[in-house]
């Protein structure tokens, strides 16, 4: 048997698992609105399915449990953490900050003293290396062994790319499940959202690449989860008008992170393919 067909069987059986309990998920819509109680069990079932998935898998495939990635693997590779922890911050500050700058009302940023700044680092710092253990629900599946599966199939490249769209098409039951209104509202408001995990995904997997580790990406999850928040809550300190609305430029610089983070990934795999092309 070839290696293709080795790593065809677990990647069909992963994904398979994972995406029936996608479809748990949107077949339990109805009693999770009913109750929080059953929102809650579901949402958590559903949060650490790929883990889960990836774990039946192994069991299924009798391939057993090593090589899981669940080392830290610093030497080496502290520029890829740093990476993961920064880039988000930078690619949501740009989207929450520049459109009040350049609109000119830079004096409604009142929140960001250096105070309160540092705080928000440290806070945030201090969370992504122990709250962001249970985004290993997660990372465990789709970084620590989907993406193992693939690159026999699809290359390297290949894999990170169809990787980020498998877990942002992931997303849709549980982005769907929070939009209020018709379902073409909602597939309309998530468009955007689905584009942006899928260019960040590609990101966590090359990450995940660069490193053999799932704790970068654990961290850059992590990230790409809080730093919003953290950025919103020094936006809310500050003299933002309630009726605060920007216009255009807001509406353009929110597509700013996808576009920060696919120019990263090409500058990435470009010096890769340059530091190849000069040992060959």
């Amino acid at each position: 048997m070839t290696t293709k067909n080795k790593c065809a069987k677990p990647l069909g059986i992963y994904l398979l698992t994972v995406f029936a309990f996608m479809l748990l998920f949107v077949l339990c819509i109805k009693p999770m609105n009913a109750s929080n109680t059953v929102f809650y069990i579901i949402y958590m079932i559903f949060s650490f399915s790929p883990a889960i998935a990836s774990l039946i898998t192994r069991a299924v495939t009798k391939e057993g449990f090593r090589d899981m990635k669940l080392h830290l693997k610093l030497s080496g590779n502290f520029k890829w953490y740093l990476l993961a922890f920064g880039l988000p911050l930078i690619c949501f500050s740009a989207k929450f900050l520049l459109p009040v700058i350049l609109s000119g009302h830079a004096d409604w940023l009142g929140g960001f003293t250096a105070q309160n700044v540092l705080s928000n680092l440290f806070t945030l710092a201090a969370m992504s290396a122990v709250m962001s253990i249970g985004i290993l629900g997660e990372e465990l599946g789709w970084r620590g062994y989907m993406n193992r599966k693939m690159e026999p199939l699809l290359g390297r490249v290949g894999t990170c790319i169809v990787g980020g769209i498998v877990w942002g098409l992931w997303h849709l039951p549980m982005d769907i499940f929070g939009c209020d209104g018709a379902i073409s509202d909602a597939f309309a408001m998530c468009g955007g959202r689905m584009i942006q995990l899928t260019l960040f995904g590609v990101f966590l997997m090359w990450m995940t690449k660069k490193t053999d580790s799932v704790f970068p990406a654990v961290i850059g999850h992590y990230m790409f989860n809080e730093s919003q928040g953290a950025l919103a809550n020094l936006l809310y300190q500050g003299n933002i008008p309630e009726n605060a609305d920007l216009g255009v430029i807001a509406d353009v610089f929110e597509f700013l992170p996808m576009f920060v983070v696919a120019a990263v990934f090409m500058v990435m795999l470009l010096s890769d393919k340059n530091r190849t092309s000069k040992t060959v």
